[in-house]
């Protein structure tokens, strides 16, 4: 799933690179959101974290109308402490992913310019057009492994994770 959060990130990433920070599109933004709430569930409701341990702290999301349900989000039965974790594990993945996603695409910029050039002309690009797009490009890539232990915000646009998540 870690790998996911990355490719999650790519077409934001892909107008950052090629646009600018500034001129990132509210769909391109919305990619932060989304990988955010994945990372939030990884670590709250599938025990994906070694920091937070291999427990679910949060009912499975959704369900049916409950009145209360409004009063009690925010409230916990888990510690404070134990909840700046998950807050701090949830922010490492959401960055973390970020900065791989963001070095893979540019250490492939020439790739990205290709691609979207013939995504401009043909709105299509098979898988087999882009294999061979990457073996003619040579495309890089890299050991993704475990994304950092750090939270590495100084090197990130955003300086933290969306208030909706």
């Amino acid at each position: 799933l870690e790998s996911q959060l990355a490719v999650a990130l790519g077409g934001r990433l892909a107008e950052e690179i090629v646009y600018g920070e500034d001129m990132v599109t509210t769909g391109a933004s919305n990619d932060i959101q989304q990988v955010a709430s994945t990372a939030k569930r990884m670590v709250k409701e599938w025990g994906m974290s070694d920091k937070v341990g291999r427990v679910a702290l949060d009912e499975p999301s959704g369900g049916g109308p409950f009145m209360g349900r409004m009063m009690l989000q925010g409230q916990t039965k888990w510690g404070d402490k134990l909840m700046g974790t998950v807050d701090t594990e949830v922010e490492r993945l959401v960055n973390n992913s970020y900065i791989v996603a963001k070095k893979i695409l540019t250490d492939n910029r020439e790739l990205l310019e290709h691609v979207s050039q013939v995504l401009i002309e043909q709105e299509v690009v098979s898988a087999e057009e882009f294999q061979m797009m990457l073996v003619q490009f040579k495309a890089r890539t890299i050991d993704y492994g475990v994304i950092g232990q750090e939270q590495n915000r100084d090197k990130l646009p955003f300086k933290g994770l969306p208030t909706a998540v």
